[in-house]
């Protein structure tokens, strides 16, 4: 959403607005002209505060929401104050070392370190914490299993180089031995070790199914592998500190709640809407109405992705109302963003 003003605000409006915004995410409380103009010592009375107030509501950055109350930012008003007028803020050294311990500490089971990440995140921002998995896609083969279950079920499991894992199920028409699917597994970690799944769906199979020609022996284990990565780009996204919205009194208004538990109990939705900015290289602030969901109203969301060498292969992020501390959060998600990769690219090499 484009800032529709009709002129640039000077320097005396620009100081109000952001420090109007600042009190608001503060206190959560409507701003008043007179006890405004005391807390932050503006040289102006307060009947000139409450000019300046006007014309920033007549021109969409402020809102009464009641004819008796102070003023509140809107969805403008705060993306102004995001993109003009926030200070760079500095993660401290505890909470940079939380990020960098939360993030190191499980590295062995990675779905298992997405899971704390989120934690961290909730806890930090005092938010709701959410991580979007890697694709599959994009992640690097290390070795195969296949499990016998019964006579015609196997399980086959992928294990890629950053430690995630792959399960699923396949039904054959052929009965095969646990002794036969060591031997598929052991073929198979060695055709496709070291390739993404992109290209092993892509390509290799069928330069395998070639090589191999009519050498039956292992035909079987590249149809297991062909039926196990179909429709293997599902994505999985972990939300933690749901209760730290809630227990924000604004969020408990009917609307917002509704609004709030709509995109967490929605997944897909919600990953729907992080994956648009999925080649975006910086953080995204979505704000209000930015999240572009009728059934959203005032919430907001902060999403940065994780790469994996040149690609972008997963999000993560902070949710939560339109009175966010983003002088924090912003920050906060930039940060952990590029730990991630960084750990994902040591564990791929």
């Amino acid at each position: 959403m484009k800032i529709s003003d009709k002129r640039l605000l000077n320097e005396r409006e620009s100081a109000v607005l952001r420090a109007l915004v600042y009190e608001y995410i503060s206190s959560g409380k409507p701003v008043g002209s007179r006890s405004f103009v005391q807390k932050y010592s503006f040289n102006l009375s307060p009947a000139t505060m409450r000019n300046i107030m006007f014309d920033l509501e007549a021109m969409g950055y402020l809102m009464q929401p009641h004819t008796s109350a102070g003023r509140i930012p809107t969805d403008v008003g705060y993306r102004f104050y995001v993109d003009s007028l926030l200070d760079t803020y500095e993660l401290t050294i505890d909470e940079a070392q939380i990020i960098r311990e939360d993030v190191i500490r499980k590295e062995v089971q990675l779905e298992k370190m997405f899971v704390s990440i989120a934690k961290m995140l909730s806890n930090v921002s005092s938010y709701a914490g959410i991580v979007l998995t890697p694709r599959a896609d994009f992640t690097v083969v290390k070795y195969i299993e296949l499990v016998q279950l019964d006579l015609y079920e196997i399980l086959t499991v992928f294990v890629s180089r950053t430690g995630m894992i792959l399960n699923k199920r396949v039904t054959i028409s052929e009965v095969v031995t646990q002794d036969d699917l060591h031997r598929f597994s052991k073929f198979l970690s060695s055709e496709l070790g070291g390739y993404s799944f992109q290209t092993i769906r892509g390509k290799i199979l069928s330069d395998l199914r070639e090589k191999l020609g009519r050498t039956m022996q292992y035909q079987l284990a590249v149809d297991i592998a062909e039926l196990a990565l179909k429709d293997c780009d599902e994505q999985a996204i972990f939300i933690e500190g749901i209760e730290n919205v809630l227990h924000l009194p604004e969020m408990l208004e009917e609307k917002r709640l509704k609004s709030f538990l709509y995109l967490i109990e929605n997944k897909t939705k919600l990953s729907e809407i992080i994956n648009k900015y999925v080649n975006d290289s910086s953080v995204n602030t979505l704000i209000g109405v930015e999240i572009d969901d009728e059934n959203v109203f005032d919430c907001s969301l902060i999403t940065s992705n994780y790469s994996i060498g040149n690609k972008n292969v997963g999000a993560l992020g902070v949710f939560g109302p339109t009175r966010m501390d983003y002088e924090k959060a912003v920050p906060l998600v930039d940060y952990t963003s590029k730990a991630v990769s960084s750990l994902l690219n040591r564990m791929s090499r």
